[in-house]
């Protein structure tokens, strides 16, 4: 974890007793996006899985909508700069800045491209609900990064209880842009696979299901009311609060297999 993480000095605190000591915390680093020569956005994250990110947020945000419309991807890591060339940008938008909290992000996006890009899922995938603890269990167990710092927030895609990525990152979107860069690079559909979350669920990280065509996610926290009436329009299955072999499923609980039911 050396490249992901910096020690500083602390003073701990133990009721009334003080301790000088070391705290690990995780690096933050800003990655500027090119595409077409155009400066698009300048992302901050965590420095890993750099052009996955990249490749995450062309495709998420319209930019790209099949690998034949992405001709170069190239990553400048001394400059933190990634230049994209593509088919020709639909809708230039100049520059935009996205900090790591994805609260007040959505400002700065178009509604018209989310409304193009986000389309509502048929699938009828069904999975158990052991799959559903398993998944969201498994970010608490195989997250070093997590454990040491307690500083990022984490996902993966799975499917059919397999799992196939996993990612983390200090921004909730980048989380998602990540995996969706993973499944870009390897060519897979994602219509029928699950996704799983540590963190809460806005209606930005909804969107990002949505453009993803995944019709399951699962979060360890809790939803917004904006994010469940986006799932209710777009069929996708919002559970949270998975931990402890415990969930609350919000919309379309169809694709989850409820004993009894």
């Amino acid at each position: 974890m050396s490249n992901e993480t910096t020690t500083c000095s602390i003073i701990k605190i133990t009721g009334l007793q003080a301790e000088n000591t070391e705290d690990i915390v995780v690096l933050e680093t800003s990655i500027t996006l090119y595409y077409n020569q155009v400066e698009i956005a300048t992302l901050l994250c965590s420095p890993s899985d750099i052009e996955e990110l990249a490749l995450g947020f062309f495709f998420s945000e319209g930019f790209i909508e099949s690998r034949d419309d992405l001709y170069t991807l190239r990553y400048v890591q001394d400059s933190n700069i990634i230049w994209a060339e593509g088919r020709t940008l639909p809708d230039p938008t100049g520059h935009r800045f996205l900090s790591a909290c994805c609260g007040k992000s959505r400002a700065s996006f178009a509604f018209a491209n989310d409304a193009r890009l986000a389309k509502p899922q048929a699938s009828q995938v069904r999975l158990s609900l052991e799959e559903a603890y398993t998944y969201a269990d498994y970010l608490q167990t195989h997250l070093p990064l997590f454990q040491a710092t307690g500083g990022i927030h984490s996902g993966g895609i799975a499917y059919q209880g397999e799992i196939l990525f996993t990612s983390y990152d200090i921004g909730r979107h980048n989380v998602f842009d990540k995996l969706f860069g993973k499944a870009f690079q390897a060519g897979i559909d994602l219509s029928d696979h699950i996704i799983f979350f540590s963190g809460r669920v806005s209606s930005e990280i909804l969107l990002k299901v949505a453009k993803m065509n995944i019709p399951v996610l699962i979060a360890r926290s809790a939803p917004t009311d904006l994010a469940l009436t986006l799932a209710r329009d777009l069929n996708i299955t919002v559970a949270g609060f998975a931990r402890n072999n415990r969930l609350n499923i919000y919309t379309c609980p169809g694709r989850l297999l409820i004993p009894g039911s």
